[in-house]
């Protein structure tokens, strides 16, 4: 469906409906976030849950964008190094591992602090500000 459409959300939402994981999932229009809790950081759920929306992208005639694809692990055992952990793989292709992203405007880190959400909302402030300034 073309981009833009007054109907294309709620289509899409039609679409994806029958989507489901067994591990915790965030679906919200065109974005799908999948989550594990889990004891073991070596535990494949997560790799299951990609593999099995790789199967129902083909069947649904979609496209995973690997490039926006990312895996980010909240640890805080001393007991696995993160670098020994496999990372996720799409299509044959590993996913990066990130230590922050964006869900829904809000920036989460690995750390769970709310250092990278502030210091993302105040460039933001700050730039509105330097326009609010340049203009008076």
């Amino acid at each position: 469906m073309p981009q833009g459409t007054v109907s294309g959300p709620n289509d899409f939402k039609l679409i994806i409906n029958d989507l489901k994981f067994e591990l915790g999932n965030v679906k919200y229009v065109d974005d799908t976030t999948a989550f594990s809790v889990s004891n073991n950081p070596c535990d494949c759920s997560l790799q299951k849950a990609s593999d099995y929306l790789v199967s129902w992208t083909t069947v649904n005639g979609m496209l995973i964008s690997t490039n926006k694809t990312k895996e980010m692990v909240i640890y805080f055992g001393k007991q696995w190094c993160l670098d020994d952990m496999p990372p996720l793989c799409i299509n044959s292709r590993n996913i990066e591992r990130v230590v922050t992203f964006k869900l829904l405007g809000v920036v989460i880190s690995s750390d769970l602090t709310w250092d990278a959400h502030v210091s993302y909302i105040l460039s933001k402030c700050a730039k509105h500000i330097y326009c609010i300034l340049e203009s008076s």
